[in-house]
C-alpha cells in the first residue's frame, strides 16, 4: 500500500489534496500542520524548528509539502517569517530526510510569480523575475530541491500553479482572485479591476489541479521535473464577467495603486504542454460552466 504524508493539510490546497487522495482510495495518509485545532486527525509541527519537523514520519512514498505563507507585499513587512517558514521549513524537512534511511518523493507547489510576465504562453524554461519575497521564497525552494536531489538522492516534483479556484469539499470558497470576485458579487458590489483587467492568467479548477498534481507526482518519470499546471487562459476581466453576470453586478476599472503596480507581474499564463505530454491531453473545466 502506498504511504503518503501531507504537510500543510489544513491549508486550502493541502485539504483538497488529502480529500482527492482519499477519493482515489488512498488510506495510509499521515497529516501535519502548524495550526491549532480540536481535531485529532493530524500532528501539529513547527516548520521553523528542526526538532519539531522530526515528528514527520518520512518512511513514506510521497510527501506533499503544501505548507507556507502566501501573499505579495506583506512579505516585505514579515520578512523573517516568510524566510523561516517558506524556506527554512522545507530545508528542515530535507535535512530530516537526508539524515534518515528513507527517500520519499517531495511534492512541492511553486507559483506563476517566479516568471517574468509577457503576453505569451510561458514554458517552464522561460525567463524568471522575482518581484516579491514570496516569489523569491518559491524560486529558492525549487533550487533547494534540486540541490538535495543532486547530493542526497531525494526525489521531488515541482508544480507551478497560476490561479486555482473552486471548492470540492464544502461551501466555503477559495482564497485568491476568484474568491475575491465571488465575495464582491455575493455582496451585491461591483467587481473592481486595476487597469481594467486585460492581464491574462491560467485558471485551474481544483478538480483539475488535484488530478494533475497527484497523477503526475506518482509517475516515476516526473522525478526531478518542474511542470506548469494546465487550465483555461482568460483575462481577469473575462473571469470577473463570468462571475458578475449571475449576480447582476458590474465589472469596473480602477486605477493601480503605485505600490501594487510596482510588484505586478503582468501577463502570466501557462504553456502546459509538458504536463499534457506526461498525462495525455486533458480537457480542463471552464470557468463559464461553474455554478457560482
Amino acid at each position: 500500500m502506498v504511504k503518503i504524508a501531507i504537510i500543510g493539510s489544513k491549508g486550502f490546497i493541502g485539504r483538497h489534496i488529502e480529500w482527492y487522495l482519499r477519493q482515489q482510495g488512498e488510506r495510509n495518509i499521515s497529516t501535519y500542520d502548524c495550526v491549532d485545532s480540536d481535531e485529532q486527525s493530524y500532528t501539529k509541527i513547527d516548520l521553523t524548528s528542526a526538532n519539531s519537523v522530526t515528528k514527520v514520519d518520512v518512511d513514506v512514498d510521497y510527501i506533499y509539502f503544501f505548507a507556507g505563507l502566501t501573499g505579495t507585499y506583506v512579505g516585505f513587512d514579515k520578512l523573517d517569517s516568510y524566510v523561516d517558514i517558506n524556506e527554512k521549513g522545507l530545508l528542515n524537512l530535507l535535512n530530516h530526510i537526508r539524515e534518515s534511511n528513507y527517500r520519499p518523493k517531495v511534492i512541492f507547489p511553486s507559483t506563476r510569480l517566479v516568471y517574468k510576465g509577457v503576453d505569451k504562453a510561458l514554458g517552464e524554461g522561460d525567463m524568471k523575475e522575482t518581484k516579491t519575497i514570496y516569489a523569491v521564497n518559491k524560486l529558492a525552494c525549487e533550487g533547494y530541491l534540486y540541490a538535495y536531489r543532486q547530493s542526497f538522492d531525494i526525489p521531488y516534483t515541482i508544480f507551478r500553479i497560476c490561479i486555482p479556484y473552486g471548492n470540492l469539499i464544502d461551501c466555503d470558497y477559495s482564497f485568491g482572485t476568484v474568491g475575491f470576485f465571488l465575495k464582491m458579487a455575493r455582496q451585491g458590489k461591483d467587481i473592481t479591476l486595476y487597469g481594467g483587467g486585460d492581464i491574462k492568467r491560467t485558471f485551474t479548477h481544483m478538480s483539475d489541479l488535484c488530478y494533475q498534481i497527484v497523477t503526475a507526482s506518482q509517475m516515476p518519470e516526473s522525478d526531478g521535473e518542474v511542470y506548469n499546471i494546465g487550465g483555461e487562459t482568460l483575462s481577469l476581466r473575462e473571469a470577473a464577467e463570468f462571475i458578475a453576470e449571475p449576480y447582476h453586478v458590474n465589472v469596473v476599472e480602477t486605477n493601480w495603486p503605485e505600490r501594487d503596480l510596482r510588484i505586478e507581474s503582468g501577463h502570466t499564463y501557462f504553456d502546459a504542454s509538458k504536463i499534457q505530454l506526461l498525462l495525455g491531453n486533458t480537457e480542463y473545466r471552464k470557468l463559464s460552466t461553474i455554478d457560482f
